[in-house]
């Protein structure tokens, strides 16, 4: 028989949120282990969109100078119908209002920067997979049971594991409903990837990404380090098979598979005007079916807590879906730090107290906050999603909109609008605002 590990905070996956949920941890003096059912950390994703409303804590946790010198800014945004220009947003005006740029960089370098904060090599266990977990209101533990027999107790269960939470499933199974998460699929796929750098392209193009909105399509391509492009294509595709549509990510997604879709089409900074120049400089592709919420689950239950796609999984079109997950790994952190550091009452007192007499409401009060925010963030992406493909209003009044919204809204408007999403800024204070 195994022996039984014991830890404050267990966290059920080592993907973004888990991720900082961890480092910030590390800061607090929490003790924590990471469970990651992969068997080694492999290169994952394209590019991931890191905003103002993340960027804050990331800073706290000593990362962001990092993210500066591997990462890109968003300085201008070239919006095109087809070949005709429609403008450029100065998106460099953000920076003002909120304290941080709009930053790009490499998917798997970033989740690197994170597993370092965090002490992956002494916090990650790999090839772990949940099976079970048991959280019994006498036990001073909640027991969680791994597919390898082994067993782990902590104070604290934190669901981090994606849009096909495990630890979701079973908390649903305990409570009596099918053990299904609540997610269905919009009909979206996505395709993207991230190039070498584009040598055709110089000084002037660097931090300039491109909206281009086509008669059936969308693509995006952010600017990365040194030139390089990390491009999304999204398409809305027939009736799929159920198998089709209950995966997440495609296998064996190729260039030559997002040439067939996009390999065509115009973009300004091809070097033939044609798409496929700069799919053809990938280093990495994917494609993705495009899922979100339909029923948000609460996030806590007893000692158990959920936080990022586990709990909210929400379309992609704003790039907030890591940003949210950060967000809830801060207002976490800081309900385990009131837990574990800040008990009001005397040491002697403590020790008689049930082991979750404070600990449960400061879940349900995590859980209350959080959900408001993801539910908002969630409504907006969705909203975008269908301005940004022209399907807000039918009557081919939806493309009206599009037009009106990107091609003559004000910048000042864009400013003031992302106040609410940028503007809020959850930092761990212990850990210095």
């Amino acid at each position: 028989m195994q022996p039984i590990q014991e830890t404050q905070v267990l966290i059920v996956g080592g993907g973004i949120g888990g991720l900082t949920l961890a480092a910030l941890c590390r800061k607090l003096n929490i003790s924590c282990l990471v469970l990651e059912r992969s068997k080694k950390v492999t290169p994952a994703g394209a590019g991931i969109s890191l905003a103002p409303n993340a960027l804050r804590v990331l800073d706290q946790l000593g990362i962001y100078d990092d993210i500066v010198r591997h990462g890109q800014t968003l300085d201008k945004i070239i919006i095109h119908r087809n070949r005709t220009k429609w403008r450029t947003l100065d998106w460099s005006r953000v920076t003002s209002p909120f304290g941080y740029p709009v930053y790009s960089i490499e998917r798997h370098h970033f989740h690197h920067l994170l597993y370092r904060a965090a002490d992956g090599d002494n916090t990650v266990l790999l090839d772990c997979s949940v099976v079970d977990l048991v959280d019994d209101a006498a036990e001073r533990h909640v027991h969680v049971k791994l597919a390898n027999g082994a067993q782990i107790n902590a104070d604290v269960v934190v669901g981090a594991d994606g849009i096909r939470s495990a630890t979701r499933r079973i908390l649903a199974r305990q409570a009596g409903l099918d053990g299904k998460n609540t997610i269905r699929f919009t009909g979206r796929v996505h395709m993207s990837g991230y190039t070498a750098p584009m040598e055709n392209l110089g000084p002037k193009n660097l931090g300039v990404g491109n909206w281009l909105f086509y008669d059936d399509c969308t693509l995006t391509t952010w600017p990365c380090i040194d030139n390089r492009q990390w491009f999304i294509g999204v398409k809305q595709v027939e009736r799929q098979g159920q198998e089709d549509m209950n995966r997440s990510v495609w296998a064996n997604a190729t260039p030559a598979l997002v040439n067939e879709a996009y390999g065509t089409r115009f973009h300004p900074f091809a070097e033939t005007g044609q798409f496929k120049d700069i799919v053809d400089r990938s280093e990495r592709v994917i494609a993705s079916n495009v899922f979100e919420e339909v029923d948000f689950p609460t996030m806590s239950k007893g000692r158990v807590a959920l936080l990022g796609d586990a709990a909210h999984s929400m379309t992609s079109f704003f790039g907030q879906g890591a940003c949210q997950a950060i967000e809830d790994a801060t207002e976490l952190a800081n309900s385990l730090h009131q837990h574990f550091h800040k008990s009001s009452l005397p040491p002697s007192q403590a020790e008689q107290q049930p082991p979750s007499s404070n600990l449960i409401p400061l879940l349900q009060t995590y859980s209350k906050t959080r959900t408001h925010r993801a539910k908002a963030v969630a409504a907006f992406s969705r909203d975008y999603a269908s301005v940004h493909t022209g399907t807000l209003l039918p009557y081919g009044l939806g493309s009206v909109v599009r037009k009106m919204v990107y091609a003559y809204l004000p910048e000042w408007g864009w400013t003031w609008g992302l106040k609410w999403l940028y503007g809020y800024q959850p930092t761990v204070c212990e850990v210095g605002c």
